[in-house]
């Protein structure tokens, strides 16, 4: 990896980093201020809702040539808000500050993406690039909520708050050193940015069908993700597993996830994104779908290591697919970003209710079961309706 794409990956992480800090101590300092357990989960839902709010007019507001402007802004919004955590004692001042960091951070994610990738120097393989920079993010989720956890526990929620603001500030004197999107790429979307200014255009470049081949896998991928990671914890105690052997298993997940994306890119480039978005997480959900046979803390371990080697390969696939495969004279690439992360956030918010469903109905284990094995078929089913398309997508 050349220096200068090393460069455009180390925002990646700090972002991500603050954004695992701020995510891993709100929960236990609302309880620290005896908020109900009701309030507590109504508040931090604020987040995510404001992120995907962000996503789509982050991404319509994307050039080539103002994308480090709108970083700055969106990066001094989030190191703003995460320093006034520690004061917002009140719900109404921590809605707000939450908001505004939830607003901040779906915008700063979706303009540096779109900006990663025209910033990439011309002769860079982007199969490994994209590897990269998928596998920063689940380096500063992993870094982020581990250092936040330590600090919280020796300085206090106000300090690590105002500790984790630095990474903000990290941020923002790292784009200083960015180089700029090459002239060529600045100048193709601002062509292209002119049919997608308006909303209609921007909905209607979700029905552009390599588009929506990205927003299935994104959408279907988080879902599974999220509803194994809500609920192994539960399955867990229920077999006779402890908290600390529960955390064993999602720390070698992320673990898996964090050196297995840097990896991806070899493994897309020789079997094509193709293959993989098709098998990835039919694959993945074989292996979640195997949990309820097993109770004891080795083979849980071996499936979710398993499974978490083919959502790390399925995620760089589905980002290689949105770099090379959308049409950026059909969507502009702050659009294709915007999407493709909206599309994440709203798999991230189903998984979790849907798998709650499920569980009401057939109980935990066997949520393990039917949970995947409903989302394989959907997703099968979404994915080869993407071929169809194409006629629509010309008649709008």
């Amino acid at each position: 990896m050349k220096t200068s794409t090393l460069k455009l990956c180390l925002p990646v992480i700090a972002m991500t980093a603050l954004q695992s800090a701020a995510a891993i101590i709100i929960p236990p300092y609302l309880d620290a201020l005896k908020y109900p357990l009701s309030a507590i989960g109504s508040l931090v839902s604020l987040g995510p809702i404001l992120s995907l709010a962000a996503r789509l007019p982050s991404g319509l507001a994307y050039r080539g040539d103002r994308a480090r402007l709108l970083l700055a802004g969106a990066l001094a919004v989030m190191t703003l808000s995460t320093f006034l955590y520690g004061f917002a004692v009140k719900p109404l001042h921590f809605a707000l500050v939450h908001g505004l960091f939830g607003f901040a951070y779906g915008a700063a994610t979706t303009i540096y993406l779109a900006f990663f990738v025209e910033a990439l120097p011309p002769d860079e393989d982007r199969h490994h690039a994209m590897g990269y920079y998928a596998g920063c993010l689940a380096i500063g989720y992993s870094a982020g909520g581990f250092a936040a956890g330590y600090l919280a526990d020796r300085l206090g929620y106000v300090a690590t708050f105002k500790s984790a603001s630095l990474l903000g500030l990290l941020c923002l004197v790292l784009l200083f050193f960015l180089r700029r999107p090459s002239a060529l790429d600045t100048r193709k979307d601002s062509l292209t940015a002119v049919s997608t200014s308006s909303v209609f255009e921007s909905l209607r470049s979700i029905l552009d069908p390599k588009m929506t081949t990205i927003v299935v896998v994104a959408l279907f991928l988080n879902m599974l993700h999220q509803m194994g990671s809500v609920f192994i914890p539960l399955y867990s105690l229920a077999v006779g597993l402890t908290l600390t052997q529960v955390g064993a298993i999602k720390a070698l997940y992320a673990l898996c996830n964090a050196i297995t994306r840097p990896m991806s890119g070899s493994i897309a480039k020789r079997l094509g994104s193709r293959i993989l978005l098709w098998a990835g997480l039919p694959l993945q959900s074989a292996f979640l779908m195997l949990v309820p046979l097993f109770h004891d803390l080795g083979p849980l371990l071996v499936i979710f290591l398993l499974a978490g080697f083919m959502r790390a390969v399925v995620i760089v696939a589905n980002t290689i697919s949105m770099v090379e495969d959308v049409d950026t004279t059909r969507v502009s690439r702050g659009m294709a970003s915007g999407i493709f992360n909206a599309a994440g956030d709203i798999g991230n918010i189903l998984g979790p209710s849907t798998g709650g469903l499920i569980a009401s109905i057939t109980g935990v284990a066997r949520l393990f079961f039917f949970g995947p094995l409903l989302i394989a078929i959907l997703f099968c089913i979404s994915l080869w309706s993407c071929q169809f398309l194409e006629n629509s997508y010309k008649r709008l």
